[in-house]
């Protein structure tokens, strides 16, 4: 007899049949390896942060990067949907698939689930594929920062907001009351400090970044603020610099591998928001994705 009030924990019930074998090709490894338990329990705190930066490092680089070179003619920006749109189904596979495994492995590809989804909406927006009607793609007047100014602002990316709040729904939806959420967690990081990058290039930094925009979208740069920087740039960044700490300290008193596994994981995406607003208030540009741009004939 169960007793009242007592909440009996969801057990995920063993995988048969075709989604067995889907499970098994996505996590690409053997079936008697899906359901054990991780060697990955006995890690210290300093491998748990060092593979969490690896993997988010490499991703945020190596993403951007390859949007920026698919840039280059009409039939990449094509591949470069084709490509996007088959990782956001991965991504929506991983993301399932994993939501009930609390363990450091399965964060991690919780976590490539939910970056593959925000990919796929960036591609969709800087391919210019998702841009809304031609009424929006105009070049505005500079003028100085207003609440008009910057609903026009917001309008203007209307449409990509749309994508990325059907990514958040989706993902929100997939993982919702589960023990595994780091999908959800990490697209909807991903698009706030997108936000945040936004409204302080509106209100002006010095390093804006002006000219990485492909044609149909040069009209944006119709939203730049002055190239010096506003109040609030050290104000978002004192922000997610308390945010990354406080993701830091629960990663550090986790209480279970896979629980210090997803807060490391979402304390290195706050690391890196730091370094990007950095960026934004420095006057200097950063040599980090040369190869990249060469191949798009920037």
């Amino acid at each position: 007899m169960r007793a009242t009030g007592v909440v009996t924990p969801r057990v995920a019930a063993p995988l048969t049949g075709w989604r067995q074998r889907l499970h098994v090709l996505v996590r690409a490894r053997h079936p008697a390896m899906v359901h054990t338990t991780d060697i990955a329990t006995r890690e210290t705190m300093m491998r748990v942060a060092l593979r969490s930066f690896l993997v988010v490092v490499a991703f945020w680089w190596s993403t951007t990067g390859i949007v920026f070179a698919l840039e280059r003619t009409p039939a990449t920006r094509l591949l470069g949907l084709v490509v996007a749109s088959a990782l956001a189904l991965w991504g929506v596979a991983l993301v399932f698939l994993e939501r009930d495994r609390d363990t450091p492995s399965a964060a991690r590809r919780s976590f490539l689930g939910g970056a593959f989804l925000w990919t796929w909406a960036q591609v969709t927006f800087y391919g210019a594929w998702i841009v809304g009607p031609e009424s929006l793609r105009r070049h505005i007047p500079a003028q100085p920062a207003s609440w008009e100014f910057a609903v026009q602002a917001v309008l203007s990316m209307f449409w990509y907001q749309l994508v990325m709040l059907a990514v958040l729904a989706t993902t929100a939806f997939i993982t919702h009351r589960r023990a595994n959420r780091v999908g959800w967690w990490t697209a909807a990081l991903f698009w706030c400090v997108h936000q945040i990058a936004s409204v302080n290039i509106f209100l002006g930094v010095e390093n804006s970044g002006r000219g990485f925009f492909p044609e149909p979208l040069v009209f944006l740069e119709s939203y730049f603020g002055p190239a010096v920087n506003s109040w609030f740039l050290p104000f978002t960044m004192a922000c997610v610099i308390a945010y990354t700490l406080y993701a830091a300290l629960f990663a550090i008193r986790g209480r279970t591998p896979g629980r210090r596994q997803s807060m490391m994981l979402l304390a290195v995406i706050g690391t890196l928001s730091v370094f990007e607003l950095a960026v934004l208030g420095a006057p200097i540009q950063l040599p980090l994705w040369e190869a990249f741009l060469a191949v798009r004939g920037y």
